[in-house]
């Protein structure tokens, strides 16, 4: 074949790779995945703050890198702030990265020997790469679900592909592109901070199969270094004042954070490095939002590939290219082998292009074996039969990626819960409600990135957990809706009614199956609060908190029994510090313990959900508390008490005013019965 002829028929090949990687990342994007979920909704809260001119610090809260942030920016100024703009700056990546790793792979094989026994490799090598990228199920999975995690592929790439040029060459240029890359890589993912790594391991190797370091090699090593380090700096002077948030996450999904001795520790490690070798073939993620639970990251034909690219390259580990691809694999592997949660595919997508690589290297090395034995008439044959069967192969790939996206996860009835559709749509909602109006949400956190995002990064969302406890406005100054969940919280909608009964429902959202996800209870303005305690008992602690009353269930009960108490609190001012409740139940004297407390509940009010620090002045908190009645609790009058205090100092909080006896700032609330058993 002519070179005019090798040429045309490489760019063919390339464009039909690289309009196959755009329809398998854009093909139906805007309704697969169907919504945005936890994680790739903190991009869409990210980049709001960015296009309203807040600042976004350098490394953003949990620990995230926040390149991915600005890429999602720049989608929403193209598409405007929506799913679809997280999601196509995912497909975006992924389709770049597809080209990055043709680049990285011709530049990579291009460092042959001198007789030219791999120049096949070096000729299409990248070209067999980039196919497999296009096609992989791995690859499109994380290319649409809209995670920092899909530049870590983008960057390892480019930078391998402007190392090798460099090594090969001498072009300090490709130094220079080499250490912005790897700089920047550092701003995408926590497994991206192997990269420098990888540079060494390249380095090395071209350095030890040439004999010697040069002063120019030295030179070409400090420029790449002070690229990196010029790019890194602001991220790594945040490291030097922060140094806890280096680790953090590591330490919190480590496989080990919970062993307890050494010998544990190397078996959860060994356990996990084995799951993650599984994953690659034989047994993948179980993670529904993601993947197929349980389908592998390769199909047979790609893992085939990949197992003999594995096979050649060690018996070729003398030359660079190879040792680097093994070095690649294994070094980007490390923060699967070492999480215990999560999905692996996610955290080892760094080694994705060394995995393409070797695929390239598994279907290209028969036929450089076929070449070097001869050129007769029946090699020819074979030779022309394993391109046809690697033809097929990546054929099959495209075909089973295609029908395992796009028909059996696209049909997973759990994906409106996977990605949170419901607390999508309360988001949607409260963000189209008039400013002045208040509301409450309920049991979903107004924290929620999906709520957040949604509403526009409207902050005046309250929330509670109805399961526990219900807010009550004392008065209406304002229409005040809550929206409620009625599958999580089947209590809020029928104490609402009793307590604000102006109020009615008026929306109803977030359908699946026929079945609303939420419900809108709005109250008009001027509405009061009909709140009714059974018992009075009305006491202040610190000026600030007032308890109105309480109700207890059963006034009568056996040992054994529950006591359910609702506390009824109104809030006299902000409140600056998170207090908690003691309930206690004292009868007589126990002759186990000499004590006269029997049952006893300490915690923040509404179960942590709506602590004090949430509070506002002229809201009512109806707190729902329970206690146990020993079995062994004698028949007699008990004495229900109560109180606050700090949680660190252990302090009790100063009961200023009360209609009820108090004593050391605990107040008596009255008394209950207990029988024996009947």
């Amino acid at each position: 074949m002519s070179l005019a002829a090798d040429r045309n028929l490489k760019t063919v090949l390339l464009l039909a790779i690289l309009l196959c990687a755009v329809f398998f990342r854009f093909y139906r994007i805007g309704r697969l995945p169907p919504g945005d979920g936890y994680d790739p909704a903190y991009y869409g809260v990210d980049a709001l703050q960015l296009l309203r001119g807040e600042p976004v610090p350098t490394l953003l809260p949990s620990n995230r890198e926040p390149l991915f942030s600005y890429i999602v920016a720049a989608c929403f100024l193209l598409l405007g702030p929506s799913t679809l703009g997280i999601h196509v700056a995912a497909a975006v990546v992924g389709v770049a990265t597809v080209a990055a790793v043709l680049t990285a792979g011709e530049a990579l094989f291009a460092w042959t020997d001198a007789n030219g026994q791999h120049k096949l490799l070096g000729r299409w090598g990248g070209l067999v790469a980039a196919s497999m990228m296009a096609v992989s199920y791995w690859h499109l999975n994380w290319s649409r679900y809209g995670v920092r995690a899909i530049l870590v592929p983008l960057f390892a790439a480019l930078m391998c592909a402007f190392l090798w040029q460099g090594l090969r060459d001498g072009d300090r240029k490709a130094f220079v592109l080499c250490g912005i890359t790897l700089g920047l890589g550092l701003y995408t993912y926590e497994a991206a901070r192997l990269l420098p790594v990888l540079v060494v391991v390249g380095w090395a190797a071209a350095a030890w199969e040439r004999g010697s370091v040069t002063q120019r090699d030295w030179t070409h090593t400090l420029v790449l270094a002070a690229a990196a380090l010029i790019v890194f700096a602001p991220l790594g002077i945040h490291f030097v004042r922060h140094p806890d948030t280096f680790t953090h996450r590591m330490e919190d999904v480590i496989v080990t954070r919970e062993a307890p001795d050494p010998v544990s520790s190397l078996q959860a490690a060994l356990d996990q490095t084995v799951t993650v070798a599984l994953t690659f073939g034989i047994a993948g993620d179980r993670t529904p939002y993601s993947t197929i639970p349980g389908r592998p990251s390769l199909n047979p034909f790609l893992c085939a590939m990949f197992l003999l690219g594995m096979v050649v390259s060690i018996i070729r580990v003398r030359r660079p290219p190879y040792l680097f691809l093994l070095s690649w694999l294994v070094v980007m592997t490390i923060p699967a082998t070492l999480a215990g949660s999560g999905p692996s595919a996610k955290r080892a997508i760094g080694a994705l292009p060394a995995v393409a690589l070797l695929v390239s290297v598994g279907t290209l090395a028969p036929l450089q074996l076929l070449r070097r034995w001869s050129l007769s008439d029946p090699t020819r044959w074979l030779r022309a039969a394993w391109t046809l069967v690697v033809a097929a192969g990546f054929v099959y790939s495209g075909v089973t990626t295609y029908r395992d996206y796009f028909v059996r996860w696209a049909s997973n009835p759990g994906l409106f819960t996977h990605f949170e559709l419901g607390i999508s749509a309360i988001g949607k909602y409260a963000g189209q409600l008039r400013p002045d109006e208040r509301i409450y949400v309920s049991p979903e956190l107004p924290s929620h990135p999906s709520i957040r995002f949604h509403s526009g990064l409207r902050e005046d969302i309250r929330g509670y957990n109805g399961r526990q406890c219900l807010v009550l406005p004392e008065w209406t100054s304002a229409e005040t809706t809550y929206i409620v969940v009625p599958k999580k919280d089947g209590r809020s909608l029928d104490l609402l009614e009793r307590y604000l009964p102006t109020g009615s429902v008026v929306n109803k959202g977030g359908y699946h199956s026929g079945t609303p996800y939420f419900l809108a209870y709005r109250i008009p303005a001027g509405s009061q609060a009909h709140i009714s305690p059974t018992r009075e008992a009305e006491a202040t602690w610190m000026d600030a908190i007032q308890l109105l009353g309480y109700d207890v269930a059963p006034d009568v009960g056996q040992d054994g029994d529950a006591l359910h108490l609702t506390l009824y609190y109104l809030p006299l001012e902000l409140i600056g510090q998170r207090y908690t409740v003691f309930l206690h139940l004292m009868g007589p004297e126990d002759p186990d313990t000499g004590s006269r407390l029997w049952a006893q509940d300490d915690s923040e009010p509404c179960r942590g959900f709506y602590p004090t620090t949430s509070w506002n002045a002229g809201e009512i908190l109806v707190d729902r508390v329970g206690l146990f009645i020993p079995p062994d609790a004698p028949p007699g009058e008990y004495e229900l008490a109560m109180g606050f205090y700090d949680v660190w100092s252990g302090q009790r909080l100063l009961v200023t005013e009360a209609t009820v006896p108090t004593e050391h700032n605990v107040v008596s609330l009255g008394t209950v019965t207990v029988v024996g058993p009947q």
